[in-house]
């Protein structure tokens, strides 16, 4: 079957291509890209007028929860959500229960993201730096990378011991694995749920440094720098931390960083309320942090944008801020908060933008995403997003079973309306119909 998209801005940051134009399909494969293609024998047409086509959005940090939490996330619910929110593509972090060591949990994840069921993205499996996440002895890598692990992490148990760390780095540099490092020193951060300032001093709560992230970071990034391993740095949030990573680039180590929305929007005195959907780690800081990682942003310090989709049953939510686990879901609104808060506030133009959440992150992991050039991608990744539609996020009409977010309800502005890896898997609601044709040849 051919399949034209017709009339989009075509945004395609591999090749720095911004431009209007049409893409071309034929049998779940892109052929052809340009201003002047003949859509004449197309089954299906998309009109994209004042419409963007973007390659699938990549998310380097997702929690799926399976196995063994299935009562927050399956697999599933999970890769719906990504197709609902234009990602084709997204890692999942290895600490599920048990922990993603062996390879055949990694199996496991592979069959089951690609059964019918699922939301027809790709999951690319991150797994689990040490044995059971545990911090004792590293799990055996080059097995888990023959299984399809893309990259290791210390993500939910951050590895304290420096030689160690070492150790792991030493190793995937052997393995041609980049590590993802959850950056926090426990022994300043344990026992914290809320940035340690004059809100927690004034709430009675017990605060995480920022000097508990940024000693880490730059621990983390001086290794790489000494051994030569590829270290991505997991959602920074300080301003401290993001300088360390700017002087560790400049200096030639190979590290990269990424930022969630919920650290560019967000601040720590929005938790006045005990309100534990803003509880996340690390924790929301202020708006001087919030203004510095936005210039780091926009000058190319920060990476990519990821979401750390972090979903929780509703009754572990609904405890004291105290009790509370960490995170928030964000795979359905990670688009739409950037677009309204980065985008339409010029801190990023549109082409940056995909960059951000889709070129740069396959880029750094070397996924086979993050394009729309023929034969850039197994099958078709496409994104096609209203960049001025005006919506409400509603948590209660999503796909993801987590319902935690401070979001609910929020105005935005851009959405993704169209996902396709390979055919059509996800068409917003609010996609007009009249854009959409189908012809019978016979």
């Amino acid at each position: 079957m051919r399949t034209l998209l017709k009339n989009g801005r075509i945004l395609d940051p591999s090749i720095n291509m911004d431009e209007i134009g049409s893409i071309l399909m034929e049998d779940d494969q892109i052929i052809a890209v340009g201003a002047d293609i003949d859509g004449s024998d197309c089954e299906e047409i998309y009109d994209c007028s004042g419409l963007w086509i973007a390659p699938g959005l990549v998310d380097l940090h997702v929690h799926l929860r399976e196995p063994g939490e299935e009562h927050k996330e399956t697999i599933t619910t999970g890769t719906q959500s990504a197709a609902a929110g234009g990602y084709t593509t997204i890692c999942c972090m290895p600490n599920t229960n048990p922990p993603l060591d062996k390879p055949e949990l990694i199996d496991y994840i592979l069959d089951r993201a690609a059964s019918p069921e699922a939301g027809g993205v790709f999951v690319a499996p991150v797994g689990a730096l040490t044995v059971g996440l545990m911090n004792e002895r590293l799990s055996d890598l080059h097995a888990l990378k023959k299984a399809g692990i893309v990259a290791a992490s210390d993500e939910g148990a951050p590895i304290q011991d420096a030689a160690l760390m070492t150790q792991a780095m030493e190793l995937c540099v052997q393995f041609d694995l980049p590590i993802m490092a959850h950056c926090d020193e426990t022994s300043l951060s344990a026992n914290g749920c809320m940035n340690d300032g004059a809100t927690n001093a004034m709430l009675g709560l017990k605060g995480m440094p920022r000097s508990a992230e940024e000693i880490m970071v730059m621990r983390n990034c001086l290794l790489s720098l000494h051994t030569g391993c590829q270290l991505h740095v997991l959602r920074v949030t300080t301003w401290g931390a993001v300088e360390m990573i700017r002087q560790a680039k400049y200096l030639g180590a190979p590290v990269t960083c990424e930022i969630c929305p919920q650290n560019f929007i967000l601040t720590d005195d929005m938790v006045g309320d005990f309100d534990p959907r803003f509880k996340t780690t690390p924790p929301l800081r202020t708006t001087v942090d919030i203004d510095i990682l936005l210039q780091a942003l926009a000058d190319g310090t920060i990476d990519c944008i990821a979401s750390d989709h972090s979903p929780h049953a509703a009754y572990e939510v609904d405890v004291p801020f105290e009790e509370a686990p960490f995170g928030m879901v964000g795979l359905e609104s990670t688009l739409g908060l950037t677009l309204t808060h980065v985008t339409h506030k010029g801190i990023l133009t549109p082409l940056e933008t995909i960059r951000k959440l889709s070129t740069a992150p396959a880029k750094l992991l070397g996924l086979d995403a993050g394009t729309l050039q023929p034969g850039g991608t197994p099958v078709a990744q496409i994104c096609v997003i209203d960049p001025d539609l005006d919506w409400t996020f509603d948590v209660s009409r999503t796909f993801s079973k987590g319902k935690n977010t401070p979001f609910n309800e929020v105005r935005l502005k851009g959405k993704g309306v169209l996902t396709f890896c390979g055919g059509e898997i996800y068409r917003d609601a609010q996609f007009n119909p009249d854009r959409y044709e189908t012809f019978d040849l016979d």
